[in-house]
């Protein structure tokens, strides 16, 4: 099968410290050399560097994780998905999650233009001793008429599977053709961001203190919260801008490094 961009990298435990064992990329995806932001674990970005996703594009990402490793992984900009005439853009993303690893994941949001179709798949494979932390954002791009909206559609797929065992399935479909404002959709919001926590580190004890931090929340956002069947924590946020809904993950993401490793925050935005 041919990719408009392919990646693949894995981390591995070695003396204390989590490095790059082994990476490889071609077409339109690049990697960025691992930066230590802790000295025990990188933070490595993800480049893609064609500007923008378009009509008929495939990409695939692979990230594998050993034993042990705890790594953060971002992207350099946004995606930016525009006008697709003949075939939706594609992008396929599989975590693989070793006994007592971390992966720590926020790209930078989604960004649908006017005509945009985006289809993206999400896969994880998990122990019950690893660690998922996952944020994404969905937003509208500009437009020539200046309404909102105007792609025409986005779907994003998650899969989880727990110990070999499919434990979660999210599926966020929108689709501005069939209305976007009602109850159960946007419900006048603009964009959409989605947390996933799943950690052997979310006790009843993490989510009491989880749910008095929510209070801090502005009302200007539409916040929800739920627990899967397996330790962890899923999150949905509605807002007008981008910036809201980052500032609530990092605030979210913050509390998690404290509550969870005992470590201080990490600033992963690129300005």
């Amino acid at each position: 099968m041919s990719w408009s961009g392919l990646l693949r990298c894995t981390a591995m435990e070695k003396n204390g410290r989590t490095v790059i064992s082994d990476s490889y990329y071609e077409g339109a995806f690049k990697l960025t050399r691992p930066i230590y932001l802790y000295p025990s674990h990188p933070a490595i970005y993800l480049i893609h560097v064609g500007g923008g996703y378009v009509d008929g594009d495939r990409y695939k990402s692979e990230i594998t994780l050993q034993g042990g490793a705890h790594l953060i992984a971002t992207t350099q900009s946004a995606t930016k998905i525009y006008k697709t005439v003949k075939e939706p853009v594609q992008q396929y993303t599989v975590f693989s999650l070793d006994d007592q690893s971390v992966l720590e994941f926020f790209p930078d949001p989604v960004i649908a233009y006017e005509r945009a179709q985006f289809y993206q798949e999400t896969t994880v494979y998990m122990k019950e001793s690893s660690t998922f932390i996952y944020g994404d954002i969905m937003t509208p791009g500009w437009s020539e008429s200046g309404d909102l909206f105007r792609y025409d559609w986005i779907r994003s797929k998650l899969k989880l599977y727990y110990e070999g065992n499919l434990m979660l399935f999210d599926h966020l479909y929108l689709e501005p053709g069939t209305g976007m404002e009602g109850i159960m959709r946007m419900e006048g919001y603009t964009h959409v961001g989605s947390l996933f926590v799943i950690s052997p580190f979310i006790t009843k004890d993490f989510l009491q203190k989880f749910e008095r931090m929510t209070a801090r929340v502005p009302d200007s956002v539409h916040l929800g919260w739920s627990t899967p069947i397996i330790p962890g924590l899923i999150v949905r946020v509605l807002a007008h801008e981008t910036y809201v809904i980052e500032t609530i993950f990092q605030m979210i993401h913050q509390f998690v490094r404290e509550e969870c490793f005992r470590e201080e925050p990490v600033f992963l935005r690129k300005y």
